[in-house]
């Protein structure tokens, strides 16, 4: 356990730190939509005279995100570690009380995302890039590959993560200092994002986290997370009088 443990860990922090460097680390911060630096400088002079390369760079980033996130660990826990990879929190669990939760829950995500959409920084952060406001088709495209940066999100650092660190039969004091960890690793990876959204991350971390192990999976949160960032980018496209004006 001790030797899993160590290598959960050490791995989490390694592939965070890549992450960063590779999807989020951008230049041009005075804009609305940044430069991701390394996405620029392998593929810039291919879109060089593209309207589009705002769009693909945020689709290079949801697929690092898949390779990273979820692609990586996969193998690490499986080929290295041998674990069943589904035990680290993938398993659907049905739950009525989380389901129940989650009902009443969804008014109120999607209540506070209007809100959120009214501060001047959150609306000039999302959506990531403008360019979805081009058609509802394009749209919806977006949030297809969104979901997908969710899913990889969520399986790392809730899934791999948090269960990768946890005992069977851990008491409290184990399950609150993994849930901590994993909120200080969750916290630095929005380094860079407005103030408000570190410090919703800040406050969603912990909360996330006692979601996962309470009801022993991370889909109740990871669909949570996901609604609350659709509405998001909606709102903040009706903010900014950018909504789709026709399907395609």
């Amino acid at each position: 356990m001790r030797h899993r443990r160590v290598v959960i860990l050490s791995t989490s922090i390694l592939i965070t730190l890549l992450y960063w460097i590779l999807a989020l680390w951008y230049t041009n911060k005075s804009a609305q939509s940044k430069d991701l630096l390394v996405f620029h400088s392998l593929f810039g002079s291919f879109f060089s005279d593209c309207r589009w390369i705002d769009f693909w760079q945020y689709i290079y980033q949801f697929a690092l995100t898949v390779l990273l996130f979820w692609l990586v660990p996969y193998l690490i826990a499986t080929h290295y570690l041998k674990l069943n990879f589904s035990d680290l929190g993938l398993r659907w669990k049905p739950n009525k009380e989380a389901i129940l939760i989650c009902v009443v829950a969804y008014p109120l995500v999607i209540a506070s995302t209007y809100f959120s959409s009214q501060d001047p920084l959150i609306a000039a952060e999302y959506p990531l890039t403008r360019l979805v406001g081009t058609s509802w088709l394009i749209f919806i495209g977006y949030q297809l590959a969104y979901f997908f940066y969710f899913l990889s999100y969520e399986i790392f650092y809730r899934g791999y993560l948090m269960f990768g660190l946890k005992s069977e039969d851990a008491p409290f004091k184990q399950l609150l200092i993994i849930v901590i960890v994993q909120s200080v690793l969750t916290i630095l990876f929005h380094i860079g994002k407005p103030m408000p959204e570190l410090i919703a991350a800040a406050a969603f971390g912990p909360v996330f986290g006692y979601v996962a192990f309470r009801y022993q999976n991370i889909w109740y949160g990871m669909t949570i997370h996901f609604i609350m960032n659709v509405f998001l980018d909606f709102f903040s496209l009706r903010a900014h009088h950018l909504l789709p004006q026709s399907f395609l």
